[in-house]
């Protein structure tokens, strides 16, 4: 075999022709010439191809940390076999509690003593289960020498004469006299409890009346003590106006807008029971320990038996 185009692979002896078959000096066989190597041809070149910025890759959040099991006050994940929440859970249970009691024992002393809700035994302890004492004395023979001496008359029973039955007027006389407090006292329509009010009392001073009353205000669950003065004046001979000058329930004043709207509903009360009375008005004054008035008053007041 060649080892390349020039030369005999036996004994080395260079090829004569390119075409030579047999090497001049050994004989043996050549093998065929190879033809030239053609040159290569020339590569353009190419730039070196730049490698891509690397991309930051995103920031990785750190895993959350749980507590670790068991969950105290947790149902779900309460130890096996235990029936109510124990430790941290048990404890904030029992705060909580003992926080709701106190707020409503507070709650219920609170409106204990300003006597605007009954509370048993607490309303009581704090005098708010009555209204104030004035000293009312109730005259039973001042009232009868009174009515007796204008010819006033009262047939119906003594039970029928409370506030919440209606009452029916006849006839009219004059009067022109000084009725005592304590005779005004003793009409069964200030002794008689009703739905609204109780155990009224009043005392009649120079130009104002002092009054107290146990009161369930209508509508609200809301019952307590209530103490006012007022003053009463004649505005025409067939109406009167009140005008309040304190009023208080229990231990809180009312406001001025509630004391506007009383003012107003016992006016229209008054007025509305002067037309159905027949009464007028010469002379309507407030002195102390009684009322002087002259004018007309009914001869004859009866009342309905009560509502069963």
């Amino acid at each position: 075999m060649t080892t390349g185009f020039e030369f005999c692979s036996t004994c080395g002896t260079p090829r004569a022709a390119a075409d030579q078959k047999f090497c001049a000096v050994c004989g043996s066989a050549l093998s065929p010439a190879a033809p030239p190597a053609q040159p290569a041809p020339p590569s353009l070149a190419q730039p070196p191809v730049a490698a891509p910025p690397p991309v930051a890759a995103p920031p990785v959040a750190p895993p959350p940390v749980w507590p670790a099991p068991p969950y105290p006050g947790s149902p779900t994940y309460a130890a096996p076999g235990a029936g109510a929440p124990t430790g941290t859970g048990a404890s904030m249970l029992r705060r909580l509690v003992v926080g709701v009691s106190i707020v409503l024992v507070a709650a219920l002393v609170a409106v204990s003593w300003l006597g605007v809700v009954q509370v048993p035994v607490l309303s009581a302890a704090f005098g708010m289960d009555h209204p104030r004492d004035l000293g009312m004395v109730r005259d039973a023979g001042a009232l009868d020498a009174f009515t007796t001496k204008w010819g006033i008359e009262l047939p119906s029973p003594t039970q029928n004469y409370n506030l919440a039955n209606k009452h029916h007027y006849s006839g009219s006389v004059q009067v022109d006299d000084t009725i005592s407090e304590a005779a005004l006292a003793a009409l069964p329509e200030y002794s008689a409890p009703n739905k609204i009010m109780s155990q009224m009392q009043f005392r009649i001073h120079e130009g104002f009346v002092a009054m107290s009353a146990f009161v369930n205000v209508p509508g609200y669950p809301a019952s307590g003590p209530m103490y006012t003065e007022f003053s009463i004046s004649a505005t025409s001979p067939r109406t009167v106006a009140v005008d309040f000058a304190h009023l208080d329930f229990g231990r809180v004043g009312v406001p001025g807008n509630v004391v506007d709207t009383v003012k107003t509903e016992v006016n229209q009360y008054l007025n509305k029971k002067i037309i159905q009375a027949g009464v007028t008005i010469d002379t309507l004054q407030l002195h102390e320990g009684g009322i002087t008035f002259k004018g007309t008053w009914p001869k004859t007041i009866t009342a309905d038996p009560p509502k069963p």
